[in-house]
């Protein structure tokens, strides 16, 4: 069997559900030529060499797969163009079967104490934040509390009646 590489733009205006939709159909088509899907991912949204359908941006996705019938093929590349979605699309063939694509996983602390110990660190230290910002926050509002009693407008009437009266 003969591996294959399509890499499409498609509308930069499309959301998660959309961009997710697109590709799922995509994928579906795919299917229909007796192809095996290795790798269908996205690259991201990149600015265009040159504008495409008013569009100066667009959403890159690669897709990686084992080849089917020629036929089959070549229907797949005119659905592609038929597609108001995929603004370009490019298939070549593939020398060397594609490496599966797996996406970065976090790592997990190694062991339960580990685990426990960094809890209670930050149990710790959110109490002592806590005590902190109670601080902060009561001598924030004995300081509004000065100035509100300085700047009321009804001090402010009777100074001013009192410079009238004068």
């Amino acid at each position: 069997m003969r591996y294959y590489e399509t890499l499409y733009i498609v509308n930069p205006t499309l959301e998660n559900e959309a961009l997710d939709t697109t590709m799922g159909e995509i994928g579906t088509e795919l299917e229909k030529t007796k192809s095996k899907l290795i790798n269908h991912r996205v690259w991201g949204k990149k600015r265009l060499a040159y504008q495409i359908d008013k569009q100066k941006y667009g959403s890159y996705i690669l897709l990686q797969f084992e080849g089917g019938e020629q036929d089959k093929m070549n229907e797949f590349d005119t659905w592609m163009k038929l597609n108001n979605t995929v603004l370009r699309h490019l298939t070549v063939a593939l020398d060397d079967k594609p490496e599966i694509y797996v996406e970065d996983v976090k790592e997990e602390p190694a062991s339960e104490e580990s685990v426990e110990a960094i809890t209670t660190e930050n149990d710790e230290m959110s109490s002592t934040e806590e005590t902190q910002t109670e601080t902060e926050v009561s001598e924030e509002t004995d300081t509004e509390s000065e100035t509100s009693e300085e700047e009321t407008p009804e001090s402010n009437e009777e100074e001013l009646e009192e410079k009238e009266a004068e």
